[in-house]
Formats: structure tokens, C-alpha cells, sequence
């Protein structure tokens, strides 16, 4: 090389390097905005100038980034997830498009298999933006899902200190529960104003009722509305899918010790990693257990959940995943709901009672013990072809003992008392789909076909139950209320069968870059069949009572996206629901009503307000035959009548709203009506125990100067609710308030997570339900360490 070179390039290559060493120490913190802000503001404080293509920035932002120190650094963060990447080359910033992975058209990749990481992260503000199941359609964009949907991420999750899921149920805007995870095993939940047990798992909807572990769940999916297309029979106001944990391909350990109130002690082990170097085998461990006495008195949980998953990469474009899980869940005097609320004259006042006691003997209890085994394959056939398929099987056995509060217009007391002799049940869900992807001329189609199944066998013995109804009791004469005597079991038979099963063709549509529809129809078959004790039977089950109903059920969704934020939809939606077997509580028990058509129109929008804020509206209409109790005395009988007509406005806003302040806001309002019933007295009137309007606001608030302390807090607001089908008795609207802290340090060089949670701040007294009444103050808190 010249002498001449040597002196003109030795300058450029010391400028270069200054710049280099000099953009190294730079710390950037820069709020969410257009991506061509970010770059310039980059660009302006590290004083190396910009290359790039303005069409690459079109309608593209940037996430919002803190104390990043380095300005490679700064740029890989605000890049995330936009396509592109940039270099500091001689002087310059050089902002280019991505090179694609080398790798097959078809291969699956860890990243389709696993969320990604930061999706409903705390720095995303929960906000998750890739849905895992959307029944047939598989996962699908938060924003671009023509449903009115929400989701609480394993973050949220962990740091609300939720040991049940009725916790996370009141801190969702849109969605109600009244009775408490003791009371059933599992909670209620009331999605625009009905009211639903059943639950899925990974997509797969079952019939029973019995809910998981929250441990053993890596986010929990709410659809609000019809499910019909999606999860067959049932579900009118919508579903609630728990997406379980799935193994890590890095290193996972986690810790969390603390207390969910009272002398209620946890702890939970969640570890995950690759087997192998290749990361051909992963898994994931989750270990729990919870014993105590909890904020009620006298009252006891005990609860302990062991769950494993394994994913086997078995090529680049075959993925065979297995979990099992076995959990254990006791309480002892569990919190009952009164009964004979609607034959009173007026409701009586929440502050005559005591909150934090149980009203009913101590030798009540509820038990369960359940396991759980799936499996599920991807295989990616070619660019064109997936299969996908996932089998769940789960047993429950339970056994409980309950004496049921009933109150009295003379002020006494009473119990609707039933015990059981220890029961099964047998649940078995799955389904199989093939997408296939192909063109008709400029439209472009994802065509789904399938089947998905859930199978439904409730195992009793023939002495199973035991019941009475003492009443005209004093309250010291109802707490010591002598312990009944269980059944004698005799021996096992089943009791109950039922199964849907749907035949799914959908065709998920892109017309342009702003056009696309959904569109399906499903086959459903609902079979039922209840049976009557066969201890004297030679000739095999007699059949008690049995339905056979078989509907198409179609689903239509328009959207149109004006620009790249923002995502409207017009959607249509049947579903065929069984009708209800009445239970032992009313005089026709036994009775199966009939089947039911339910239809929902809905109309709505999602706004992308920065890369972690969501703005969502929905308007809705639903149609849905009436059934309901008609509070006859002295016992009442469940019937059907008329057309429950529910309709109203949903508004949420989620994520980030600036660097240290997190939001899930939001609320709705409905009309609820029952119409066309052949009893004129029930024209016009509301339906039981749901509220017309609800609204909640969540806030994580970090404060400046102090980072790793976070303040959080909630107000939550349900209005009115109805006890009687005349509309004369209700309880009345309430607020509650929470409040905590959140504390990040180290200790050594572990990350460590304190965390104090307070549960309606005020101890306010309160109906949550016409029969339940709501938790008093609660004090949890939790050390979580990452190892």
C-alpha cells in the first residue's frame, strides 16, 4: 500500500474508531414512537448519521427502550420485531433488511414452537400480542382476531400473587365471577351476563368443570361471546382456554416462597432447559403446594400439583410434545353459597354478616384429586400442508360434604345438606386439522379441515348421595349442627354420558393487504344420556333420560384493516348448547331440557396506540333461549321460557401507556332482557345474578429515580345484580380497591422479585353474588428468586 493511502485512510480509521468507543458509552432511553423518530434521535445523540430506505420505516414503530446503554444496543431494541437490522459501518448507521434464516420453506423453528419471550412480559405492559389457540384457526394476531378477546400472560399472573382463578376473573374488565374456586373446584364465570364453568385446555374444550392449576398455566385466554365454530356446543357468553407451560429451550429456575393469606404458606418450583446441545429434547417441571389455615376461619386448603412436559424435535418440520400432571386440592369447610335467596322478602345487608366466617359446620369439606396426561404433534407436510392434532385425557375424583347456608324471613337458619360417596369423572377432548394454504388468484386461502371431540363419563355409586333440609335453626344451633352420615357407596356404575363432537371446514381469506375473512361451519352432534341405578339390572345400563341433537352451525367475519394499526371486523356466529340436566337442588331433578340455538352479531375495532398499547371496542348482540329457576316453595324447578336477549358495548385499553406507567383498563355495559316468554311476567325482565355494568382499571406504576420499585393497585366496580326472576330482590352495585408493591434486586447474583399484594384495601362487606358474599381484606406476599 502507497505511503500516500497509509496517510489519507490512518485519519478515517481513528475517526472510526473514536466513534466506535464514543457510541459504546452512550445510555438511551427513548419512549415509543414512529421508527423513523427513534433512528433519528439515535442518530442525533450519537452523532454517527443514518442510511436507510424511507419505505422500510412506512408505518412502522418502535418499543420503547430504558437505560440501554450502547448505541448497537439501542438499535437492536428498537428493531425488534420489525424486519430489519442495522450496522455501524465506516462512520455510518447503515439500516437494512433482515437476511432470512437459512433454513427449509417448511421447517417449524423454536420460534413457531415457542411464544416469544417478551410477549406479555412486564416490559410489554402484559400486553400479548400472538394468541396461541383460536380454536380451528389456530394462533392467530391479538389485533387482527375478529373476536372480542383478552389475555392474562405468565407474567401477569405470577405477579398479581393469584392462587385461584377467580382472582384474575375480577381483574378483567369485561368478565364477573361470583363463587369462589372452593366452592365447586372450580369458579363461575359471567361473560356478557351468562354464566359458564366449562373450560379448555391448549384449544380443547371439556365438559366438565373442574378447572387446573395456575402453576402449571403459562397464560389464560379469554374469548367473550359465541364459541360455536370454534368449541362446539355451549359456551354462549365465552370461554376460558388455559394455555399449559411448555418446555424452554435456554435455562429456567425459578423459586417463589411466600403466603396467600392467613397462615396459608406455597411454594413453587418451575425449572426448564434443552437435554441435548442441538436442542432436539426440551422440557419443563412445575412443583407446588400449599397447606394452612387461610384469611377464613376455621378453614383449611391443601393443595399440591406435580406437572412435566417434554417437546421431541423429531425434524426440522416434526414436533411431538407430551405433559402430564397429577394435582391434589382439599379444603376443609369450604365457603358455601346461601340458598333460598330468592323466596325472602328483602336481601339482607352485607355488613350484618361476618366476612371472614364460614356459615356452615366445620365438618364440611370439598376434595379432589386429578390427573391429566396429552399429547400433541406438528407436522409441517410442506409449504403448503400442516397437520395438526393434540389429545388431552383427564380423571377427577371427588368427594364432597357440604351444608348449604339457608336464610329465613323469621331470621333463623337452615342447610340444604348434601354429602356424596366418592365420584369419577372421565374427560377425553382432542382434534385434528389440516391447513393447507393455496391461491386463487390474487386471494390468498388457509383452508382448515377437521375433527374435535369431547367425550364426557360421570361414574357414581348407587348409594351416592345423602341429603336433607333442616331448618329454623339459631345461628349457635347451625354451627354445631351434628355431622351427617355418608352414603354407603354400594357399588360403581356410570351415571352419566355425554359427547360433542364437530366436523370443522373453515377458510381463513386474504384479499388484499386490507381485506380478509373468516369463514366456517361446523357440524355439531350433541349426545347425552343419564342412567339409572343398575344394582338390580340383568340386562345392562337402563337409560334414565337421552338426547341426540345434530345443527350446522356457521360462522361469518369480515375485516378491514384502513391502515396497519388499526384492525376492524363485522362478525356472525350460531353455536348449538345442550340443554341443562337439572340438578338435585330443584324439584324436576333429573330432567334434561332441550338443546338450544344461540346467535351472536358483533361489530369492533383494535387500535395498536404504540407497539405496547391496544385499544379494543366491541358491540354486541346475543340470542340465547331462556332457562332459569322459577323459586317456587318450598322447592323450586328449573325451567325454559322465552328468549334471553343480552346487548352492549365492551371498551379495554392495555400496555404501556408511558415508560413507567402499565394500564388494563376498561369496562362494559349491557342491556340484559328476556323476551318473547309465554309468561307475560317475564317480559322485559333481567336475568339473575349477572351485572349490566362493570369496569375496572389496573395500574403498575415504576417509580423515577427508584426502577425496581414498582407500586400497583385496582379499583373494580359491578353493578347491580338481580336474586329473583320478578327483578323485586337484587343485591346492590359494588367498588372494591387493591393495592402493592413490587420490589426487583439481587441477592448474590440471583434475581430476586419481592412482592406484597392487598386484596379489597378497604375490607369492605359486600355481595359478589345473590348467594355468595364477597372475600374480606387479604394480605399476600412472595419472594421469587431466578437461579
Amino acid at each position: 500500500m502507497s505511503s500516500l493511502k497509509i496517510k489519507f485512510l490512518s485519519p478515517i480509521a481513528a475517526m472510526t474508531l473514536c466513534i466506535n468507543l464514543y457510541a459504546n458509552e452512550i445510555s438511551y432511553t427513548i419512549k415509543s414512537q414512529s421508527l423513523k423518530e427513534a433512528i433519528e434521535v439515535i442518530s442525533k445523540k450519537s452523532k454517527i448519521p443514518y442510511i436507510v430506505n424511507g419505505k422500510l420505516l412506512e408505518n412502522k414503530t418502535s418499543k420503547a427502550v430504558k437505560d440501554i446503554k450502547g448505541t448497537k444496543n439501542a438499535l437492536n431494541q428498537i428493531l425488534e420485531n420489525s424486519g430489519l437490522e442495522a450496522e455501524i459501518e465506516d462512520g455510518a448507521i447503515i439500516i437494512k433488511e433482515k437476511k432470512p434464516e437459512n433454513k427449509s420453506k417448511n421447517d417449524l423453528g423454536k420460534v413457531d414452537i415457542l411464544a416469544n419471550e417478551n410477549d406479555g412480559s412486564v416490559e410489554t405492559g402484559y400486553l400479548v400480542k400472538e394468541l396461541k389457540q383460536v380454536g380451528p384457526w389456530g394462533a392467530k394476531s391479538l389485533q387482527d382476531t375478529p373476536y372480542s378477546m383478552s389475555v392474562m400472560s405468565s407474567d401477569f399472573i405470577s405477579n398479581i400473587l393469584s392462587s385461584e382463578i377467580d382472582q384474575l376473573y375480577k381483574m378483567n374488565p369485561l368478565i364477573d365471577t361470583g363463587v369462589t374456586m372452593n366452592y365447586y373446584g372450580a369458579p363461575t364465570v359471567n361473560i356478557r351476563g351468562f354464566t359458564s364453568r366449562n373450560v379448555a385446555f391448549d384449544g380443547m374444550s371439556l365438559s366438565a368443570d373442574l378447572a387446573g392449576s395456575l402453576e402449571e398455566v403459562e397464560r389464560v385466554e379469554i374469548m367473550n361471546g359465541l364459541t360455536g365454530f370454534m368449541y362446539g356446543s355451549g359456551n354462549v357468553g365465552g370461554l376460558v382456554n388455559y394455555v399449559l407451560k411448555r418446555p424452554t429451550y435456554k435455562r429456567l429456575t425459578n423459586l417463589t416462597v411466600g403466603n396467600y393469606g392467613g397462615d396459608s404458606y406455597f411454594a413453587h418450583l418451575d425449572v426448564g432447559n434443552k437435554i441435548d446441545e442441538e436442542g432436539k429434547f426440551a422440557f419443563r417441571i412445575n412443583a407446588s403446594f400449599q397447606d394452612g389455615k387461610t384469611i377464613y376461619e376455621n378453614q383449611n386448603i391443601e393443595k399440591g400439583l406435580i406437572s412435566g412436559a417434554l417437546d421431541w424435535n423429531i425434524s426440522d418440520n416434526l414436533i411431538l410434545q407430551l405433559d402430564a400432571s397429577h394435582r391434589h386440592y382439599r379444603v376443609n369447610r369450604p365457603r358455601l353459597a346461601f340458598q333460598g335467596m330468592a323466596r325472602l322478602f328483602k336481601v339482607p345487608n352485607a355488613d350484618s354478616f361476618d366476612t371472614d366466617k364460614i356459615y356452615g359446620p366445620s365438618w364440611s369439606y370439598s376434595e379432589t384429586d386429578t390427573d391429566k396426561y396429552g399429547v400433541n404433534f406438528t407436522y409441517n407436510i410442506n409449504e403448503n400442508f400442516t397437520l395438526r392434532s393434540r389429545y388431552l385425557h383427564k380423571v377427577d375424583d371427588l368427594q364432597y360434604s357440604g351444608a348449604y347456608p339457608t336464610l329465613s324471613n323469621d331470621g333463623t337458619y337452615g342447610y340444604y345438606i348434601y354429602a356424596t360417596a366418592p365420584r369419577e369423572i372421565i374427560s377425553d377432548a382432542g382434534y385434528i386439522y389440516l391447513d393447507s394454504k393455496f391461491d386463487t388468484g390474487y386471494i390468498k386461502h388457509k383452508l382448515t379441515l377437521g375433527v374435535s371431540g369431547d367425550f364426557n363419563k360421570n361414574k357414581w355409586y348407587t348409594n351416592d348421595t345423602v341429603t336433607s333440609w333442616p331448618s329454623g335453626l339459631t345461628y349457635d344451633e347451625s354451627m354445631s349442627y351434628p355431622e351427617v352420615e355418608a352414603p354407603s357407596n354400594g357399588h360403581k356404575y356410570t351415571k352419566e354420558k355425554s359427547r360433542n363432537i364437530n366436523i370443522i371446514l373453515g377458510d381463513d381469506i386474504v384479499f388484499d393487504e386490507q381485506w380478509s375473512a373468516l369463514i366456517g361451519i361446523n357440524y355439531t352432534t350433541i349426545k347425552s344420556k343419564t342412567y339409572l341405578d343398575t344394582s338390580a339390572s340383568i340386562d345392562g345400563p337402563e337409560v334414565d333420560n337421552s338426547y341426540d341433537k345434530s345443527e350446522v352451525t356457521p360462522t361469518l367475519s369480515l375485516i378491514y384493516k384502513p391502515f396497519n394499526n388499526l384492525t376492524t371486523y363485522f362478525s356472525y356466529m350460531e353455536g348449538l348448547e345442550e340443554g341443562t340436566i337439572v340438578g338435585n337442588y330443584y324439584s324436576n331433578v333429573g330432567e334434561v331440557l332441550e338443546p338450544m340455538i344461540s346467535k351472536q352479531y358483533e361489530i369492533g375495532a383494535k387500535y395498536t396506540l404504540n407497539e405496547n398499547l391496544l385499544l379494543s371496542t366491541a358491540l354486541f348482540r346475543i340470542e340465547k333461549p331462556n332457562e332459569f329457576s322459577d323459586g317456587a316453595s318450598p322447592q323450586p324447578k328449573y325451567v325454559q321460557d322465552g328468549e334471553e336477549v343480552h346487548q352492549g358495548l365492551e371498551l379495554t385499553l392495555t400496555g404501556k401507556v408511558t415508560d413507567n406507567l402499565t394500564l388494563m383498563i376498561g369496562g362494559t355495559i349491557m342491556d340484559l332482557s328476556v323476551e318473547d316468554a309465554s309468561s307475560k311476567e317475564l317480559e322485559g325482565k333481567k336475568p339473575t345474578r349477572q351485572a349490566s355494568k362493570m369496569a375496572s382499571i389496573y395500574a403498575e406504576y415504576s417509580i423515577p429515580g427508584l426502577k425496581d420499585l414498582i407500586l400497583t393497585g385496582g379499583a373494580y366496580y359491578v353493578g347491580k345484580k338481580y336474586a329473583n326472576t320478578d327483578n323485586s330482590l337484587y343485591i346492590p352495585s359494588t367498588t372494591t380497591f387493591d393495592a402493592g408493591l413490587r420490589y426487583k434486586t439481587k441477592i448474590d447474583k440471583y434475581k430476586t422479585t419481592f412482592n406484597l399484594n392487598v386484596t379489597n384495601l378497604m375490607d369492605k362487606k359486600y355481595w359478589a353474588s345473590p348467594e355468595n358474599l364477597g372475600a374480606p381484606r387479604t394480605i399476600m406476599y412472595s419472594m421469587k428468586m431466578e437461579f
